[in-house]
């Protein structure tokens, strides 16, 4: 409700990055991304590493760049339809995504504090509050993640910026793709019990 009756913030001090952090680990991410996402999504992961960019500037936070830009690239393979769990265990599509993310990151070298903190940032993603202390990159998984979906601290964040972020990665068929992912998931759920509220009246779809 409150990114609904607010304005945009208008902190003239905040940027956006230029580029995201470069490794083998962070090219094979987008490669995998790219591979396993539909548009819709892969442009939203992008926005969120955007965002939690941005919250870091708001919140004067350190964070390791690398690890978050992978974290927000993989949060939602569990919804893909490559990695959808299959027989009658259909766990929540973040824990499940945590322990794809692991899985895969484990695979492709990275030490296992790296792979069990992005794991750990995407399966509390969908949590109600994710403070700082839990982890800096989950906090601000959650915090990006939510202001995409529903707006939360959208009045933080200056319009110019907002809008700058979508000509980079298009919203175009976000809520209903959302709508539609994985219908045995705790997204779906969530749908039918009434986020289609809080995800249609986003204000954010008004500012870009």
């Amino acid at each position: 409700m409150q990114a609904v009756l607010r304005r945009g913030g208008d902190n003239s001090a905040l940027a956006l990055r230029t580029d995201p952090p470069d490794s083998e680990l962070t090219r094979r991410a987008l490669e995998s991304a790219q591979d396993v996402y539909d548009p819709v999504l892969l442009h939203h992961c992008l926005r969120c590493w955007y965002v939690g960019d941005l919250f870091t500037q708001l919140e004067h936070r350190s964070y390791d760049a690398e690890l978050f830009y992978i974290a927000c690239l993989l949060h939602d393979i569990g919804l893909t339809d490559r990695y959808r769990p299959t027989g009658d265990d259909t766990p929540c599509f973040a824990i499940h995504g945590g322990d794809l993310a692991q899985r895969e990151l484990r695979a492709w070298g990275a030490d296992d504090e790296f792979a069990r903190t992005v794991s750990e940032a995407i399966a509390g993603h969908l949590d109600v509050t994710v403070p700082p202390e839990t982890g800096i990159e989950a906090h601000l998984l959650h915090a990006a993640a939510r202001l995409d979906v529903v707006g939360t601290r959208l009045p933080e964040i200056p319009r110019h910026l907002i809008r700058e972020i979508h000509i980079r990665h298009p919203r175009t068929e976000f809520v209903p793709t959302f709508s539609r992912a994985r219908p045995d998931s705790g997204i779906a759920v969530l749908w039918r019990t009434g986020m289609r509220i809080p995800m249609t009246l986003n204000p954010i779809r008004t500012m870009t």
